[in-house]
């Protein structure tokens, strides 16, 4: 049913709280994980703007590169990328690039907000996106 599952993470360990769960849903459907970063744009008129950009970018490689090995070392397939712009926008470009399945984002609930409310991120994927989007609280294993 799933193929390739999108997982964009913000480079911060609560994020990645949910690959446990995103690899036993990987393992179950025999699908590849595509992981994700989307870093922000910096305003040209920065000085060294292209520098700290390249900084960042690396950095988010990095981060990706090691959770991937952890993934990989437990048998998943996985890929790694890194974007730079508005999160939701090229999540979902992404999700359409590479033709995923199914997208599994976590949810802050905008730091600590009852489960219920989605952090802005993850809201704006899952009301735009065509494609299924699973939402995790990030921390629990409590799915909305």
């Amino acid at each position: 049913m799933y193929n390739t599952i999108l997982v964009p993470l913000d480079g911060s360990e609560l994020a990645a709280s949910i690959l446990d769960q995103v690899g036993a849903l990987a393992r179950g459907y025999g699908a590849r994980l595509l992981l994700l970063t989307v870093g922000p744009t910096l305003p040209a008129a920065l000085p060294r703007s292209q520098d700290i950009q390249l900084t960042l970018t690396f950095q988010a490689e990095s981060y990706l590169e090691r959770l991937r090995m952890t993934l990989a070392s437990e048998g998943l397939e996985v890929e790694t990328a890194v974007r730079i712009g508005d999160p939701a926008s090229e999540i979902l470009e992404v999700a359409k690039e590479r033709q995923v399945d199914l997208i599994v984002i976590n949810s802050r609930g905008g730091e600590g907000a009852p489960s219920p409310f989605l952090g802005s991120v993850a809201a704006k994927v899952a009301g735009a996106s065509a494609i299924p989007v699973l939402v995790l609280h990030a921390g629990t294993e409590a799915a909305q």
